[in-house]
């Protein structure tokens, strides 16, 4: 299954290592630093990037919040226990 994670970018959950809340932008010392070897693509402008988004082989900045990002992959699991 996929999760929208803005713009018209959709990644599979199970490709999703990690989502870190973007704190101020890419500038400010976050734990993404840690993953500077994989690509990086900004759906948004950096000002607004809310959540970075790191998967198997990329690292998104989404305009989402870590908030929505988390209700859309808990519903896709609540539809799933049905």
């Amino acid at each position: 299954m996929y999760v929208h994670i803005g713009d018209t970018v959709s990644v599979p959950i199970e490709s999703i290592i990690t989502m870190v809340h973007a704190k101020g932008g890419k500038s400010h010392k976050s734990p993404i630093h840690h993953y500077e070897s994989l690509e990086y693509i900004a759906m948004v402008p950096e000002e607004q990037i809310k959540t970075y988004v790191v998967t198997d082989d990329c690292v998104y900045g989404s305009g989402i919040s870590i908030k929505t990002l988390m209700r859309r992959i808990d519903e896709f699991y609540s539809i799933i226990k049905r």
